[in-house]
């Protein structure tokens, strides 16, 4: 097909980012630290729409930070794709209506509110209009994006990060309770997830795209819990250094997620004036319900190799000065 794109250097999405100015700002972490608990609190929060976890905003910045798309086409791909979903947001056409769910949107925002969004806005003019009166911030909940914050901070350089930490065995032996590094998932994984096929002992195995080049074998050789602390150590050590610089200019606030459970209230208070909002009567009720997340122990003894449990004492050691 002839096609007038000859040069990736003409292509531009010129939609969305000349029509809306809003404000951004992005939860990430590793997994199991908090960070959908934090969000769906926030997301009750006055003009603060959360987000869980929008796919392609995850992928974006991995497959560019990964060199697998050229950076320029996937930084325009990725201010085009959180324009277009802001203006889905407010729409409520991504709101999630089912009653039992923490984030469902009866449990964020007020009924009145809902119903005037849902009759109310029918165009993007519509849209435009509420979001110059209210100004709403879009909130991106975003799993293992850390090593990519370049790319989210270059397309988005007015956001705001909240980092959500957690003690390294405790996020652990939750994703161990996930079997989210079992061999049954690295042998056949059931997650549309990035991957890369790595073939060990006459088996294709599925590896996640955080293991350091030359640790396959080691990664498989672990045990399953093993394999979780490993992922912690990848996950909090590869944004370590951009997220310190980050919280040293203003531009980025860290919760621990300890603090979050033991100190709710004093932490929404926190992070809430960190974003310029503010609590509501669904915040106040959203911390009320609020429960501690224990992971679940196995009584047998869990034996760390040596090596790597150094490596965990001196990243958590480094996290919790």
């Amino acid at each position: 097909m002839d096609s007038t794109f000859t040069s990736k250097d003409k292509l531009t999405f010129s939609s969305g980012p000349i029509h809306f100015n809003f404000k951004t700002a992005i939860i990430s972490g590793a997994c199991r630290s908090g960070k959908t608990t934090l969000g769906n609190i926030l997301g009750t929060c006055a003009n603060v729409e959360n987000v869980e976890e929008p796919w392609t905003a995850k992928l974006l910045p991995l497959v560019t930070g990964l060199g697998l798309m050229d950076e320029a086409i996937g930084k325009e791909m990725f201010i085009a794709y959180v324009a277009e979903l802001y203006i889905e947001i407010i729409f409520l056409r991504r709101a999630n209506f089912r009653p039992g769910d923490l984030s469902c949107i009866w449990a964020q925002k007020d009924h009145e509110e809902v119903y005037a969004r849902l009759t109310e806005l029918n165009t993007r003019l519509d849209v435009k209009k509420y979001t110059e009166k209210n100004n709403p911030l879009l909130l991106l909940n975003l799993t293992e994006v850390v090593p990519f914050l370049q790319f989210l901070f270059d397309a988005m350089p007015k956001s705001k990060l909240i980092y959500v930490i957690r003690n390294g065995k405790d996020v652990a032996l939750d994703c161990l309770n996930k079997r989210w590094f079992s061999d049954k998932q690295l042998l056949s994984p059931i997650k549309a997830l990035p991957y890369q096929k790595y073939k060990y002992k006459n088996n294709i195995w599925h590896l996640p795209w955080w293991i350091s080049s030359g640790d396959e074998d080691l990664f498989i050789s672990y045990s399953e819990y093993e394999r979780c602390l490993y992922y912690w150590c990848q996950t909090v050590e590869s944004g370590y250094k951009l997220v310190n610089e980050m919280r040293i200019n203003g531009n980025c606030v860290s919760v621990h997620y300890e603090d979050l459970i033991k100190k709710t209230l004093d932490t929404t208070i926190l992070v809430t004036e960190f974003l310029g909002s503010k609590m509501t009567p669904k915040t106040e009720y959203a911390i009320a319900k609020l429960k501690l997340r224990t992971p679940k122990i196995n009584n047998q003894e869990i034996i760390i190799d040596k090596n790597l449990n150094n490596r965990y004492i001196k990243t958590q050691d480094k996290l919790f000065l």
